[in-house]
């Protein structure tokens, strides 16, 4: 699926801030040979804090990253790469009201970023070069750590930042997925390399 054009973008900050009735939108990608279910079945909610020692991010890895977030970076300025960044990498823990097959009704099609260390530690370097405002380095900082707690509140902090605080809105929000849905959504938009990736940064 192509890259949406510049003018796409623009009119996506309306679908991703809080005072309106859209949420966040997808992409499809072919499914990828699974891993065995012996190496991914292991847990059943992903709404839970991790203090085990993180595996390092190498270089290679980090500047893999940045060409996930090319497209974002092309088309938005300062402080909105994490804005729409993070939402985007939300969506891989978080079923939305409406959602089929990962779609989410109104919304357009975006590339998918797999919630994994390396793309946390370009945003989180990012943040630094950048100096971004709060509420960004601390919940990048937050999810680093694999302190996944109270997940649906830190995007939602994301997400007001855009909102209008004078006119509240409901969370399009369903559930946190559990580890099993979790598992399904990084098959089917990342592969097999994906779940290995899941793997290895979070079990």
């Amino acid at each position: 699926m192509p890259w949406i054009s510049i003018s796409d973008w623009r009119s996506i900050q309306a679908i991703f801030s809080s005072n309106r009735d859209k949420t966040e939108a997808a992409t499809t990608v072919p499914t990828k040979p699974k891993v065995s279910t012996n190496e991914v079945n292991k847990t059943e909610t992903t709404a839970t804090t991790t203090t085990q020692q993180a595996p390092e991010v190498s270089k290679s890895e980090v500047d893999k990253a940045a060409k996930n977030f090319f497209e974002i970076e092309s088309n938005v300025k300062d402080d909105d790469i994490f804005y729409y960044g993070m939402i985007t990498m939300a969506l891989q823990k978080l079923e939305f009201k409406g959602e089929k097959n990962y779609r989410i009704p109104l919304t357009v099609d975006l590339k998918r970023i797999q919630f994994d260390r390396a793309n946390l530690q370009y945003l989180k370097n990012k943040a630094v070069e950048l100096k971004a405002s709060e509420p960004y380095p601390r919940i990048i900082d937050k999810w680093l750590k694999g302190d996944f707690s109270n997940f649906e509140d830190d995007y939602l902090k994301i997400r007001d930042v855009k909102g209008d605080p004078t006119e509240p809105s409901k969370s399009p929000v369903m559930k946190v997925r559990t580890a099993k849905e979790e598992q399904k959504y990084i098959e089917h938009f990342f592969g097999n390399e994906g779940l290995q990736i899941n793997i290895r940064d979070w079990q």
